[in-house]
């Protein structure tokens, strides 16, 4: 009787477990999505470079992925300036460049512990994260159109520079992003939301230069 009480218990709380990794992964895009339109009018001032990153941080590599490839098809191909459906190769950079972003979210859940104990290093490292995730998908981005259609070598270069004071405004915007707003959120899943952190154990920020 105690076994077969037990067994349903642990399928219950089985089942619960996959619909909260469902609802997160809902919520999560619901954000990609809210913030992504709510910001388009706004030039190079976004929230879902941030949300994407967090994604991986927080949820994993295969959840972190599926909200940032499904986040980005849905928001590019809807994108009321213009769909990057129009232009196949822009569209399959964007992908590229956010499932990128997502992954070194995953990959600072290894690592995250070593900067958790002091609130400068945690802010610079994560700025200096977010100015070159936002380098890598600009670039990403910028390159697509040229190398798809052909230009030569000299063509390329030429609008890639050409892009960067574009991409400067939201170069500057994101690591800002990341250097206040990342670990203020982070902050708050270290001491309210521990279990997405296991490898962290009674750490707390401060302002101590060790």
């Amino acid at each position: 009787m105690k076994k077969k009480m037990q067994k349903k218990r642990n399928k219950i709380f089985e089942v619960f477990k996959r619909n909260k990794k469902i609802s997160e992964v809902g919520i999560f895009l619901a954000l990609f999505w809210g913030l992504g339109f709510a910001f388009l009018y706004i030039p190079n001032i976004e929230f879902i470079t941030l949300i994407t990153f967090l994604s991986g941080l927080l949820f994993g590599l295969r959840r972190g992925l599926i909200v940032a490839i499904v986040g980005e098809i849905v928001f590019s191909t809807l994108n009321p300036f213009g769909s990057s459906l129009a232009f196949p190769p822009l569209l399959l950079a964007q992908v590229i460049g956010f499932a990128f972003i997502a992954i070194i979210g995953f990959v600072f859940r290894s690592f995250i512990q070593f900067f958790t104990d002091n609130k400068i290093t945690f802010s610079i490292v994560f700025g200096a994260t977010g100015l070159l995730l936002t380098i890598v998908y600009d670039s990403l981005t910028t390159l697509a159109f040229p190398i798809s259609s052909g230009f030569d070598l000299k063509q390329i270069i030429a609008i890639y520079i050409a892009g960067i004071p574009f991409n400067l405004i939201h170069i500057v915007a994101n690591t800002l992003i990341f250097f206040i707003i990342l670990p203020k959120i982070l902050e708050y899943v270290i001491e309210h939301l521990p279990e997405c952190f296991p490898s962290i154990k009674n750490y707390t920020l401060t302002t101590e230069i060790n």
